[in-house]
């Protein structure tokens, strides 16, 4: 009966985790999405002309002003202990309530990116200014929040 050397079997061993997990480690794209109704912000003529609208996503927020400023915050969290690039976007578009039947106004616009490990938590918070956005202020009724990972996303 041959013996196999202590040495010999951790190689092996090693050699085998990272043929393993090569699949995990592969890089992957995924998106998580959610979408919020318009909520008019603003003085007492917030019926008539508001001075903001805010999207609150449960676990993230966004606005819109008039002028067609915006910003997006998001609480991201990653699972597991390898890494993925995260990034948070949203775009604005006019629909039903509830946020049915969207004619989106603007593509996705990502503004961060963060690199999380080892099942972090971190916020993520950014804006831009589209002013195409301001001609079509008063019909915008829906956001969607987009979270963009590649890497080993879980």
């Amino acid at each position: 009966m041959r013996r196999v050397q202590p040495l010999t079997a951790l190689i092996a061993a090693f050699a085998a985790l990272i043929l393993f997990s090569a699949g995990e480690c592969a890089a992957q794209t995924t998106y998580s999405r959610s979408t919020a109704p318009a909520q008019a912000v603003g003085s007492a003529s917030v019926v008539l002309k508001p001075e903001q609208l805010d999207f609150n996503f449960g676990g993230g927020k966004a606005s819109l002003r008039p002028q067609g400023g915006w910003t997006v915050e998001a609480s991201v969290s990653h699972r597991g202990l390898l890494c993925g690039e995260y990034s948070v976007g949203v775009r604005f578009g006019i629909g039903r309530p509830g946020c049915t039947n969207v004619v989106w106004l603007t593509n996705v616009d990502y503004v961060t990116n963060q690199r999380q490990c080892n099942n972090a938590r971190l916020d993520h918070s950014g804006g831009d200014v589209q002013p195409r956005l301001a001609d079509s202020f008063a019909e915008i009724s829906c956001a969607e929040r987009v979270i963009r990972c590649t890497g080993v996303c879980k």
